[in-house]
């Protein structure tokens, strides 16, 4: 029926649009709060990180992207920041952090 996917279609987008919201609304806190100084809101820097990860996944499913298709696609990114020459070691150490960070998750995930 063309009215279930009409309502579906708008409900859909209304929600794109809230995570949007909510997604910028973290990254004022983020800047807002490191202008406080990081020892002073640690607690809260990590709660707001935390919230725009899940919101970044969130939105990327309602995108079509599944959360296996992201993470691979970080991981390839990930690598790929690796081999770049012109990143620092320290930031090549980093990625490299990371890198082994989320193939331990997706390791545990497969168990």
């Amino acid at each position: 029926m063309q009215f279930d996917r009409d309502f579906d279609i708008t409900k859909t987008i209304k929600t794109i649009e809230w995570l949007k919201s909510q997604l910028l609304a973290d990254v004022s806190q983020l800047f807002s709060g490191m202008v406080e100084g990081p020892a002073k809101r640690s607690d809260e820097h990590i709660d707001t990180l935390a919230n725009m990860v899940i919101l970044i996944y969130l939105l990327g499913k309602k995108l079509g992207v599944s959360y296996d298709t992201l993470d691979l696609k970080m991981l390839n990114r990930l690598k790929l920041g690796m081999l770049d020459s012109n990143n620092t070691e320290e930031w090549q150490a980093d990625l490299a952090s990371l890198s082994r960070h989320l193939d331990k998750t997706r390791d545990l995930d497969r168990r």
